[in-house]
């Protein structure tokens, strides 16, 4: 006669919930009600707003020009961040292409390849549970010349991964721009309807926020108004499949107009910050209240004698993650102007990287047509 005496549902559901993605997985294998319960959208769900609240993993992708390689480093989002890190294997047998990371999600990297206008293919990465997906490109104009962004996020209410394509003529400005969807649950791509896309907008830059349910790029008018592109951030809404323009104020305007090449839009909390740097400066705009356009202000200016090639990102401590022009990792504190943990990094690197939340979302192979 067996001991084992079965924990109540809640119980269990309690206790996997503060579990590690690796431990999850793991346990799938125990018997099919926890195999049901760990895979069930609520549970996941439940994981991920767990994981919202705990460390947040920072992966950092390296590409070493003079030797053409690529390395994906997965650092633990713990309160010292430090030089330990593991190392990942690239997900793919396929031939090495180089990669960038368009965003993530819920636990998911979307990347594809570095040299935009030859890609092919989209690639969903779940670093923890060592999984990926491969998607085809959605429809692209047979001749140029023509831009395309890519957005990655999730609906926020099932979970359900999405990607949006956005392709406009870069000449012809009268022309209307395409936009087409990605749902992981019809595995497909399908052109929908422009409902609010500002007319004549390009991104620039391809660096894009998702948040609140959106997905957040910098856009730019095709004209010029007073020595000025007009620029504005852009939100796709996963829920309403609607864009929506939000205002930047005039000061952070012109300081992206001076760097159109460094600026950068990314997550801050539940909210958006935009980050312009060029030598040894950096400033940092953060919209207090999201989506008011008029909660905007300079949060931080960071000067590094050094030099300063980009913002990484965000710690929950309040500081902040950049790489120098000496290619080290530093953990900034704007309150103090002190940096701490130098990290050292091969020569000739350059960084990408985005953070993401532990999960045990599985990517489910679509028809990708």
């Amino acid at each position: 006669m067996s001991d084992y005496i079965p924990l109540p549902t809640e119980l269990l559901d309690e206790i996997l919930v503060r579990l590690p993605v690796e431990s999850l997985i793991r346990f799938t294998s125990v018997c099919k009600s926890w195999y049901s319960l760990i895979t069930s959208p609520s549970f996941v769900t439940k994981h991920l707003n767990h994981s919202k609240t705990n460390a947040r993993n920072l992966l950092l992708k390296t590409y070493n020009y003079e030797k053409n390689k690529e390395r994906y480093l997965l650092y633990r989002g713990d309160e010292k961040f430090s030089d330990e890190f593991s190392e990942l294997e690239y997900p793919l047998s396929t031939p090495f292409r180089p990669k960038r990371i368009v965003g993530s999600c819920n636990g998911l990297i979307c990347m594809v390849d570095r040299n935009l206008p030859s890609c092919r293919s989209i690639i969903l990465w779940n670093p923890l549970i060592r999984k990926s997906m491969t998607l085809r490109m959605p429809s692209q104009p047979e001749t140029p010349p023509w831009w395309f962004v890519l957005g990655f996020g999730a609906h926020p209410t099932t979970q359900e991964y999405m990607l949006v394509s956005i392709v406009f003529e870069k000449e012809d400005i009268e022309q209307p721009s395409k936009v087409e969807l990605y749902t992981q649950g019809t595995g497909s791509w399908r052109s929908i309807t422009c409902v609010g896309y500002p007319h004549g907008i390009a991104e620039l830059n391809w660096s894009q926020a998702f948040v609140n349910g959106a997905i957040h790029w910098i856009a730019f008018e095709r004209r010029v108004v007073d020595g000025l592109l007009p620029c504005s951030i852009m939100a796709f809404n996963m829920v309403s499949q609607a864009f929506s323009v939000t205002n930047m104020p005039a000061a952070l305007v012109r300081l992206v107009n001076q760097n159109l090449v460094g600026h950068s839009i990314m997550s801050y909390g539940e909210s958006l910050a935009v980050s312009c740097h060029e030598g040894v400066f950096c400033c940092i705009w953060v919209m207090k209240e999201y989506g008011v356009a008029e909660s905007w202000a300079k949060l931080y200016n960071i000067n590094l004698p050094i030099g300063l090639k980009q913002i990484i990102g965000f710690r929950k401590n309040g500081q902040v993650l950049l790489s120098t022009n000496d290619h080290r990792l530093l953990c900034y504190d704007c309150e103090t102007k002190t940096s701490a943990n130098p990290v050292d990094t091969e020569s000739s690197v350059t960084f990408d990287s985005d953070t993401f939340m532990e999960s045990i979302v599985l990517v489910k192979q679509g028809n990708g047509s």
